[in-house]
């Protein structure tokens, strides 16, 4: 979202929400995220940040909706474009990058079979798994 935030958030959060329910209704085993990207001027509007983030948590506290929320505070110049900046000081730890990807990297281990993603439980949990990748279980 990059304008008319105040007016556009209660739309984005209510269609974000319906989506949840909608796949989590249909998958509900699938570790699902929400990545909200707003630029940066966001700030500028007073209070519309802090409702940004408050919907973000407020997403993934319904167990039937998001399992991770987070937002990217994007930043650059309209007069002479040079790159987009990411303006992470703004962004409180729980919904940054780095913890929205380790969250859903947690749920898709907790629930899929040890069999699945075995590099990576070892990577994990520093130790060798006896199993080879989509290994059928022995009786």
């Amino acid at each position: 979202m990059v304008s008319s935030f105040r007016n556009n958030l209660p739309n984005r959060f209510e269609e974000s929400y319906g989506d949840a329910k909608n796949l989590r209704g249909r998958y509900p085993l699938v570790a699902m995220g929400f990545l909200f990207v707003l630029r940066s001027t966001v700030l500028e509007e007073r209070g519309t940040f802090e409702r940004a983030v408050d919907m973000l948590r407020k997403l993934r506290e319904d167990r039937d909706a998001y399992d991770a929320t987070c937002v990217v505070l994007a930043d650059w110049s309209d007069e002479s474009f040079d790159g987009v900046d990411l303006r992470q000081d703004a962004v409180p730890d729980d919904l940054r990058s780095d913890t929205f990807i380790a969250t859903l990297v947690d749920r898709v281990l907790e629930r899929t079979p040890v069999e699945f993603h075995v590099e990576v439980r070892q990577r994990r949990e520093h130790r060798e798994i006896p199993l080879e990748e989509d290994q059928e279980p022995e009786d």
